[in-house]
């Protein structure tokens, strides 16, 4: 699904006519109408007990075992101090001594991050930096074309009976005209469907067509979270989700193997990635 345009009702018929500037058949199976409504974000916490009973219903039953694996030494003495601590996220290391960020949402589900060189084979077309800005200390910049993602995502970092979501997180150069075509992603891991999707790294504009034509902008003032359309963090990166999976109860392991590519082998020339996020949906 893709935005199209945006309009004000004004209590009339109106025809609208979209022509599609394509070198490929696309297959539509309609159009649909969703008012756009403004959210007003409120704060729901509601305050809760010092009590380590209360504060350790809000934490995974396995939390002490994940603490200790924090990479640099963790104190706490409460249940509140343990919370506040993986609420915030650190860095942690698996037995493959990959870099891995991790931390609770809002609902107390387990959520992480593996760098970008944990999650994919880095080639003669990209490059390591060195970035005081990413929580690993480093990212990875392409020069050509962005890795396929293969992973093998630890049963313990994620939350059982529990549907997540795959962002790339990344930056983009001050040029973004290559990065304008959406990007294929194809889960090759699935051997027995042909899943793929696509996605964008800069937001396609959204004509918004207003009751006078000289009023009519590319700058909606509203814009729906659609999949696969980028967003822009709070620590300062992008992020579009690329993949969703459901964490079973048994499963050891979950493998991710996704390949990302555009039409033509297109350069993404300066794409830095900082790696790969896990959160619930």
């Amino acid at each position: 699904m893709c935005e199209l345009y945006q309009f004000t009702s004004e209590h009339r018929t109106v025809d609208p006519e979209i022509l599609f500037n394509s070198h490929t058949s696309i297959e539509a199976e309609g159009i649909e109408f969703w008012p756009l409504e403004k959210v007003e974000h409120k704060d729901e916490k509601q305050p809760i007990s010092d009590s380590d009973a209360n504060w350790e219903e809000m934490l995974p039953t396995d939390y002490e075992d994940i603490l200790k694996l924090s990479k640099n030494r963790i104190q706490w003495t409460t249940k509140k101090q343990a919370y506040s601590i993986m609420s915030k996220g650190f860095l942690i290391r698996d037995g493959k001594k990959r870099s891995i960020w991790f931390f609770l949402d809002k609902n107390g589900k387990k959520c992480h991050m593996l760098s970008a060189s944990a999650t994919a084979t880095w080639d003669l077309y990209s490059y390591k930096l060195t970035l005081p800005e990413s929580r690993f200390g480093e990212a990875f910049q392409c020069i050509f074309r962005i890795p396929n993602i293969i992973s093998n995502i630890q049963s313990h970092l994620v939350s059982p009976q529990t549907t997540y979501a795959c962002y790339l997180v990344y930056k983009l150069p001050k040029d973004q005209s290559e990065f304008q075509a959406p990007i294929l992603v194809e889960d090759q891991g699935d051997f027995n469907s042909n899943r793929h999707r696509y996605i964008f790294l800069v937001s396609p504009q959204t004509p918004v067509i207003r009751p006078k034509a000289d009023q009519n902008t590319h700058n909606p003032l509203n814009k729906p979270k659609f999949k696969g359309l980028p967003q822009e963090r709070n620590d300062g990166w992008m992020e579009v989700q690329i993949w969703e999976f459901l964490a079973a109860t048994t499963t050891e392991t979950i493998p991710a193997c996704l390949a990302l590519g555009t039409r033509g082998d297109k350069m993404l020339s300066g794409l830095i990635i900082e790696g790969v996020e896990f959160r619930p949906i």
